[in-house]
């Protein structure tokens, strides 16, 4: 896995976290990510790394057993990389968790999003 697969998927991982209830239009067939996320996700590809591949994202994202063994590599790719760059993860994180709103949450970053980004930071020493 590279820097910006890593970028990608701790985005979308993000998206895919679960709530009790969404408020946005979810994509078809899935249960948590909106189509407001998956619209974020396709600014941020552009943005940031318009060369990475989608069906490489695909199967990728897709090769893990678990979230969690997805995000340590996605966070272990990412340990060489500027505090710039990690800085710039986050706030793509940031960005997704703020394109839809979940369950009866003050704002549109619920507080599994918050922990998960929060948690992504300490494993890249942001905190």
């Amino acid at each position: 896995m590279n820097s910006n697969m890593a970028l990608l998927i701790l985005c979308w991982q993000t998206a895919c976290l679960s709530h009790e209830h969404e408020n946005g239009k979810l994509l078809p067939g899935a249960s948590s990510a909106t189509e407001a996320e998956s619209a974020e996700l396709d600014k941020i590809h552009d943005e940031m790394t318009p060369n990475a591949s989608w069906d490489e994202f695909n199967n990728l994202y897709a090769s893990f057993r678990s979230a969690s063994d997805r995000t340590k590599a996605c966070v272990k790719a990412l340990q060489s990389e500027s505090r710039d760059f990690k800085v710039q993860v986050t706030n793509c994180m940031t960005r997704i968790a703020n394109a839809s709103r979940e369950d009866d949450n003050e704002s549109n970053m619920s507080p599994e999003e918050y922990e998960f980004i929060k948690g992504v930071r300490e494993q890249l020493g942001l905190n």
